[in-house]
């Protein structure tokens, strides 16, 4: 501090009460954000402009170095308070203005002023000005990044609760669709995808075409809430997941309140099992409905394959008569279909169909016979392909 600076200061102590009026009520006209405050803020405002303005002058007039602590006190908490730091930085311009401004009446008074002393008096203020907003503008950073770390953890516990079923202590923690950035009102979809895929970059092309989402990686897969409020957002939804992830998704059907997530994301894992070892895409329950029974229940998937068609999958010609299986099956038992998908005369596929039911003991004739092939044939296209 300078000697002018120390003289003026100490006079000035004795209307730092208002000064410190002065800085609160500029801040209050000059600043929109602040203005629009309410009254607890203001008040909290007042206060700390009160402070700083006598700790400024005090150390002034005793000639000790100002303090950042209460700025980086007010940064800190202006941040929690949402304040943007531009305004809070206007704020502080203000203050150190209405500071120097009466430092300057006070040194028009003395008979003595020198340009020498009023321009490293200038310099002096300046740089506390400089400093105070560099600590004020870190500070402010700093706690942005703590509040966004904090609500990141809070987000994952929320997702934890839901994703788990622990419905209880969704309430507990005070979860709301807003607190996940999703609307509070479903319609909502569950997902389960692979580990392997960016669940920021989902996120955000998701949000491109209007789908707000929620993700949760866990160590075997990545699940996720996505809000589906118009009517083809669900197709939509779909779609966009199809072309986006990197190997599978499942996707649930919609439902209408998250309490509801962990049951929908059950069913969205069942889809994505029913899904064949080496495809790619996402898709629902309803695209496939017996693979997804199937893949329910892993146990009879196996025991089926074991029962009905292990006599052709270890037979020599396993290949064309699974085949022909398969296009018998999927073309609803037509022979000249079959024949003419497949590129064989229709002699060869009902002497493969005969080598089939002779093998498996089954007749292709009989609904609940055809019913176990096919359901057999699904169970060992999740397990192989």
């Amino acid at each position: 501090m300078t000697p002018l600076m120390n003289r003026c200061a100490s006079t000035l102590l004795d209307r730092v009460d208002e000064i410190g009026a002065t800085v609160y009520r500029e801040i209050m006209t000059s600043n929109q954000v602040y203005a629009d405050m309410d009254e607890a803020l203001r008040e909290d405002v007042r206060e700390f402009s009160a402070r700083t303005v006598t700790e400024q002058l005090t150390c002034m007039a005793s000639g000790v170095r100002v303090s950042t602590a209460t700025a980086r006190d007010n940064a800190c908490r202006r941040a929690r308070q949402g304040v943007p730091i531009d305004a809070l930085l206007h704020a502080y311009r203000i203050g150190y203005r209405v500071v120097w401004e009466a430092l300057v009446a006070e040194a028009k008074t003395l008979p003595d002023l020198s340009l020498d002393e009023f321009s490293r008096a200038s310099t002096v203020m300046w740089a506390l000005a400089d400093l105070t907003s560099e600590v004020v503008n870190a500070v402010y950073r700093e706690t942005m990044v703590a509040a966004s770390r904090d609500d990141e953890r809070q987000r994952l516990l929320l997702l934890d609760a839901l994703f788990e079923g622990r419905v209880a202590d969704w309430a507990l923690l005070g979860g709301t669709g807003q607190a996940l950035g999703l609307p509070a009102r479903g319609p909502y979809l569950s997902v389960v995808a692979s580990r392997d895929d960016d669940p920021t970059r989902l996120e955000r092309a998701l949000l491109r075409h209007g789908l707000s989402s929620a993700w949760r990686p866990r160590p075997d897969r990545l699940e996720g809430i996505v809000a589906v409020p118009r009517a083809h957002d669900p197709e939509l939804a779909l779609e966009q997941l199809d072309t986006l992830v990197s190997s599978q998704a499942g996707l649930s059907p919609s439902y209408d309140a998250l309490r509801e997530t962990a049951q929908s994301l059950r069913l969205a894992a069942l889809a994505k099992a029913a899904l064949p070892v080496k495809a790619r895409g996402a898709t629902t329950l309803d695209a496939d409905p017996i693979a997804a029974l199937v893949a329910a229940t892993p146990d009879l998937a196996a025991r089926l394959v074991t029962t009905h068609l292990r006599p052709l999958l270890d037979h020599p010609d396993s290949a064309p008569l699974l085949e022909t299986l398969e296009a018998w099956l999927e073309t609803g038992g037509s022979t000249a279909d079959v024949a003419a998908r497949l590129y064989y005369h229709r002699n060869t596929v009902r002497n493969r169909l005969d080598r089939i039911e002779h093998l498996t003991g089954l007749s292709l004739t009989t609904p609940s016979h055809t019913a176990a092939l096919y359901t057999a044939l699904k169970a060992h296209h999740l397990q192989t392909l």
